[in-house]
């Protein structure tokens, strides 16, 4: 039930969070409101506004409505059944939403070419270097205590190094994607160079600052993790805190861009404007085969999208639909890892456990001592494989044990728990009680070692 309710509580925040970014594309920035470029007197048309008025509302009641569908499922106890329906929500909370946003934005379009508001382009992507501001990039020195402070658990915990280590790989890689899928497109809105100038230097300010956060989000984590690893509880309650963190963080930053664009660009569009609408199917999917690059500015804000005209852009884009369609899978896909048949079985030589092709191999010579659990240890944190309702596979830790390789079925005791002569620990089990204390027997009796 506790892990039916984090799990809901880790998302359903989603719903509100997408209805005010997508309620914040009706603020028209930088001529711009739901995807369309519209000259200034537009903003005052009755038309208009009834449109945007209502695209709101719309979203407004789809967002209700999926807390309210996603609050009964707080008490489903099934695990497999609670990833299946959390993942279905999670995948209609991304999708259904942009539906009153695709047929606004289509609206709009048709109301800006009767109107006579389309602007003729050339269908050349053109950038005005002069837009651009010699602001310094951040120095990737920035970056550096962040994988300091990554690596720094090192010193007292050995046990989650993977997870320390990885994570420290990553500030480098954020200073690498801050300073190179930027794309210095200028954002001239009209024919006011100061207004394009500002515009672009309040995109790359705060650009350079989300991805500095989200560096310094991992050595947090690592840090946080490394505390906390023989609680379970306080670990998820610094997982959660921290995920709450990065995201007000990227929150705060991307509306403050948005509420500056839409500032600066107040008196924009009275003439002369530049329209880019035709790039973008559905306001939402940027596709133009005159343009060379594969990422590219949004519009709005500062977030980027992939140029679907291109082969590389259609690939990813394909990957994440993909990725997108297989959620509802996900319970049963768990499902049938976490119920895959257990192997705990003695050879001439060896005491061999797990499932399928990942198999552990204790050689009888290299034991020193062998105990019979009827529970599990204290305070057990996985730091790498699997931890499901019904298989634990994987390295973790323990109280007064430390290191462990486990495989077993925390349903099922009783557990053997192995300590080799190279202060090695292993736990094994089975989902027979009585094969799992026979050859716990047979062990003892085997490799004589203490019980």
């Amino acid at each position: 039930m506790i892990f039916t309710i984090i799990m809901w509580a880790s998302i359903i925040w989603i719903a509100p969070f997408i209805y005010y970014m997508l309620a914040n594309e009706a603020k028209f920035k930088k001529n711009i409101a739901v995807g369309v470029t519209l000259p200034y007197d537009a903003r005052d048309d009755e038309e208009v506004k009834s449109l945007l008025t209502q695209y709101k509302d719309e979203i407004k009641w789809i967002c209700l409505a999926l807390i309210a569908v996603a609050i009964p499922c707080f008490f489903i106890r099934n695990v497999y059944t609670t990833f299946t329906v959390w993942s279905i929500w999670v995948l209609v909370c991304i999708v259904l939403p942009y539906v009153p946003y695709v047929k606004c934005n289509t609206r709009l379009k048709k109301l800006k070419v009767e109107r006579g508001w389309k602007q003729s382009e050339s269908g050349i992507i053109r950038i005005d270097t002069a837009s651009i501001p010699s602001n310094k990039w951040l120095s990737p020195w920035s970056f550096l205590p962040a994988v300091i402070l990554c690596l720094v658990p090192l010193i007292w915990d050995r046990s989650f190094w993977i997870l320390y280590v990885t994570l420290g790989i990553w500030p480098p890689i954020l200073w690498l994607c801050y300073r190179y899928l930027y794309r210095n497109k200028s954002e001239t809105v009209d024919t006011n160079i100061d207004i394009a100038r500002a515009l672009t230097q309040v995109r790359r300010y705060n650009w350079g600052k989300m991805w500095l956060f989200c560096a310094y989000f991992f050595a947090a984590f690592c840090l946080g993790i490394s505390i906390t690893q023989n609680s379970p509880l306080w670990s998820t309650l610094i997982i959660i805190a921290l995920s709450f963190v990065i995201v007000i963080a990227a929150f705060r930053v991307e509306m403050k861009t948005r509420r500056l664009q839409e500032k600066l660009t107040a008196d924009s569009g009275k003439d002369w404007y530049v329209d880019e609408d035709d790039n973008w199917i559905g306001g939402i999917l940027y596709y133009n085969p005159n343009d060379s690059r594969l990422i590219i500015n949004n519009r709005v804000g500062i977030n980027s999208s992939i140029n679907v005209a291109k082969t590389s852009g259609k690939i990813i884009m394909g990957l994440i639909v993909l990725l997108l369609l297989t959620l509802p899978f996900t319970g049963t896909i768990l499902r049938g890892i976490g119920e895959q048949p257990l192997v705990l079985e003695l050879t001439d030589t060896d005491i061999v456990s797990g499932r399928g092709n990942s198999l552990y191999s204790v050689p009888f010579e290299d034991i020193a001592e062998v105990e019979l659990l009827g529970e599990l240890p204290d305070s057990m944190v996985r730091t790498f494989g699997t931890a499901m309702e019904n298989l634990l596979k994987g390295n973790f830790t323990a109280k007064g044990i430390g290191s462990l390789k486990i495989c077993l079925d925390p349903n099922c005791p009783p557990y053997i728990l192995i300590k080799t002569t190279d202060n090695q620990h292993y736990l094994f089990g089975s989902r027979d009680s009585e094969l799992t204390g026979q050859i716990f027997e047979q062990l003892t009796t085997s490799t004589k070692a203490r019980p």
